[in-house]
């Protein structure tokens, strides 16, 4: 095996790229929104491929990872990555400014010390503004696992001034542009930011994130029959049969190669996939044992949730009724129902979408439910 197990994806990188263009029928000027589920090789993509991609075709970038650091205001990640943006390009603010010297203030107004232009005060569009007049490119900014914005009122501010600034700097004269990519771990979740007209990009749709496919599957087929006997050689479809049973997770994936590699003499396709599919049960028997060290009614609400969907109403007085029998056979209160909501968004089982709208936080809970209560 090489030293890197990425597989770079140039092809997928081209295509977003390509989307990234003020051409109204084939760009995504008011914003691109690609959902994929967790542990899919988002992160790894935007960092390794499609930044590099972008700023070998003139593009200026500003990335930020809302999962970066999960104790942290998502308005606070974002501002830091804009700071970060503008200190890396000081000195063509600080030409910029003898011409406009006068500081900004405003809603989510933030200020920074650089070296060569001073203290720059202003907001996030006002930021953005400059780093494009300064830079002379377009600008391209991606949030990663932006739906974590809506959680608080300062990220959800935040995302409502990356839509002001885009109106205004797309809008203005001039053949300079603004583009907003946002991932997101879970699509419902995504779609909080573009699904009604409270939304901040009410009208946008969300669209999948590019899967790895079979250049991803091939190239790890090479790699991994370079440590494996003659006799245990694999096929690709053998490699996207237990891609398939992970989930299409590149880490479990790796893990099981691992497992492989080591395997007796002889091991080949049939280990394989006695091993991925042990992979998936050990996963889901880590998430029920989770589940099963939970108050009764915390399970209740879990499994209503799994079995609702997007419809589920947690204070409604069918979901009360429905919860009787995980309550010592009375309907919990709503104070009740909201603390064990509580404490499962604490362990990471339930999202809040807005306020009383809750979901489960990865397809996978809902699937290890579904097979326990049917097995």
């Amino acid at each position: 095996m090489t030293p890197s197990l990425h597989v770079p994806r140039p092809e997928d990188a081209t295509r977003i790229a390509a989307l990234l263009t003020p051409d109204p029928l084939a760009g995504a000027l008011a914003g691109l929104f690609l959902a994929a589920p967790r542990r899919t090789g988002k992160t790894t993509f935007l960092r390794s491929d499609l930044i590099p991609h972008l700023e070998g075709r003139g593009f200026a970038v500003v990335y930020a990872d809302l999962w970066s650091d999960r104790a942290a205001d998502p308005a606070e990640l974002i501002i830091a990555r804009i700071k970060a943006a503008l200190e890396r390009h000081d000195g063509l603010i600080s030409r910029l400014r003898r011409k406009s010297p006068v500081n900004r203030v405003g809603a989510l107004g933030f200020s920074v010390s650089l070296k060569e232009s001073g203290d720059w005060s202003g907001t996030i569009a006002d930021a953005l503004e400059d780093l494009i007049e300064a830079t002379g490119k377009d600008l391209v900014v991606i949030i990663d696992e932006a739906q974590q914005a809506v959680e608080t009122d300062a990220g959800l501010n935040a995302m409502f001034a990356l839509k002001a600034a885009r109106d205004a700097i797309n809008q203005a004269p001039g053949d300079r542009h603004l583009y907003l990519l946002m991932t997101g771990s879970h699509r419902d979740k995504l779609s909080t930011l573009v699904q009604n007209r409270q939304a901040p990009f009410f009208g946008a749709g969300v669209r999948p994130f590019p899967p790895l496919g079979a250049a991803y599957v091939s190239a790890m087929a090479a790699r991994v029959n370079d440590a494996l006997a003659e006799t245990a050689q694999l096929a690709p479809a053998d490699l996207e049969a237990a891609f398939d049973t992970v989930g299409r997770r590149p880490e479990l994936l790796t893990d099981c190669l691992r497992d492989l590699i080591f395997a007796p003499e002889g091991a080949g396709p049939a280990a394989l996939r006695r091993i991925a599919a042990e992979r998936k049960a050990q996963a889901e028997i880590d998430t029920l044992s989770e589940i099963a060290a939970m108050t009764p009614l915390q399970q209740g609400i879990l499994r209503l949730m799994a079995q609702k969907g997007p419809g589920f109403q947690p204070f409604a007085e069918e979901t009360r009724e429905a919860l009787k029998a995980a309550h010592r056979g009375q309907k919990p209160a709503v104070a009740t129902i909201q603390t064990a909501l509580n404490a499962l968004r604490e362990r990471g089982f339930v999202w809040r979408r807005e306020h009383g709208r809750y979901i489960l936080d990865n397809a996978d809970i809902a699937l290890a439910l579904a097979r326990s209560d049917t097995g």
